[in-house]
């Protein structure tokens, strides 16, 4: 009997929410999450494709086991799409500000560890991927290149001087502590570093629940539904962008590329750039000039999925007329589909405004590997 793709392609998702062991001790149940036995994997079995990619991609180091539980619990597409989004607004530091994002960095160390660490396997689940995406970039990185195991062949020691083993080191981990190392081994027929054993059990101690979440279901419920709105710094562009007012007293373009993450979810990485003939006075960059950026992207249904405020300041020589334009740049991380995208920008000194409005196309995982 054959299988098609689609049936091979559902079996391989569910593998890693049904077979796999806890990442984190922290994300051990620690209450029953359905009466049924088959509770969990039938609740699965029903959720759409891109949640079920959702829960074994993209937050699979960093779900917690009653965040997993309520999010199965959930029944319409709608709640899901609140509880995503409540789900990265317990891990940012200010909830309220627009300044730092934790979802946006999380996804931009998916990103790298793809393109770094990526080979047999998609690079964030590697065991090197793993820690960058869990703790970010090392504070420094040691090369050891005279191990050799007992009993290694030939052909191993060659690999090994080609590929030293790795010193990872952080000096602080929450739930670890200070001074913290990881040690990663290359593994000649996986093609790939394993971590060593002993980190596993370093690994485990790691604290990823966020200070200002306590976990209780309960609490988990709560946040589904309620949320503070974020504060907006610049309202005037808001203004422009809610009211799809068109002003072009400010001219600017942007250039957008994208970057696989998971199957769930796409990275668009988007450069603003605003011409500056006044940027420079006797080849001198003037540091006060700087053009404060909105940026909102909402479904076609009006659903707002983003908003994003940065100021373009960044004097770059663009090789033109002008001779300088003021650039900015943004990660948005989104699910493949179509959206609107709304820019308003201005001078801060003239008050002279510039807008647009335009569809944005996010293309899915498989697209994008399909050009690579």
């Amino acid at each position: 009997m054959s299988l098609s793709c689609s049936t091979i392609r559902a079996a391989l998702l569910l593998f890693p929410l049904f077979c796999a062991q806890p990442i984190l001790a922290q994300e051990k149940p620690l209450h029953p999450c359905f009466e049924q036995p088959n509770g969990a994997k039938d609740a699965i079995r029903r959720l759409p494709e891109i949640a079920r990619y959702w829960l074994a991609e993209d937050v699979l180091y960093i779900i917690t086991a009653e965040e997993r539980c309520a999010f199965l619990h959930l029944n319409t597409d709608e709640e899901r799409e609140q509880f995503i989004e409540q789900f990265w607004y317990r891990r940012t530091v200010e909830p309220i500000s627009l300044d730092y994002d934790f979802k946006t960095e999380h996804y931009r160390r998916i990103v790298f560890a793809n393109e770094k660490y990526g080979g047999q396997l998609t690079g964030w689940k590697t065991d090197r991927g793993r820690i960058y995406v869990l703790f970010g970039p090392p504070d420094s990185v040691d090369l050891v290149t005279d191990q050799k195991g007992a009993g290694e062949a030939a052909n191993q020691d060659a690999d090994t001087r080609l590929h030293p083993a790795e010193k990872w080191h952080y000096h602080y981990i929450k739930g670890i502590g200070e001074d913290v190392a990881f040690h990663f081994g290359f593994v000649a027929n996986r093609r790939d570093y394993a971590l060593a054993a002993p980190d596993q059990n370093v690994l485990e101690q790691a604290d990823l629940n966020p200070d200002r979440f306590l976990r209780t279901p309960e609490n988990i419920s709560l946040y589904v539904s309620a949320g503070t709105p974020r504060k907006i710094r610049f309202k005037d562009l808001e203004a422009l962008v809610i009211g799809q007012v068109v002003r072009d007293q400010v001219k600017f373009s942007h250039r957008i590329e994208f970057a696989a993450a998971t199957h769930a979810t796409t990275v668009a990485r988007m450069d603003i750039q605003i011409p500056c003939g006044a940027c420079a006075r006797k080849d001198q960059v003037t540091p006060t000039t700087s053009y404060p950026l909105f940026v909102r992207i909402s479904k076609p249904s009006g659903w707002v999925v983003d908003t994003l405020e940065l100021t373009a300041d960044m004097a770059v020589d663009d090789r033109s007329n002008t001779g300088l334009t003021l650039t900015a740049h943004l990660d948005v991380p989104l699910t493949p589909g179509t959206y609107q995208l709304a820019i308003a920008t201005k001078n801060a000194t003239t008050g002279e405004a510039g807008s647009l409005r335009t569809q944005l196309e996010v293309p899915s995982y498989q697209s994008l590997e399909a050009k690579n």
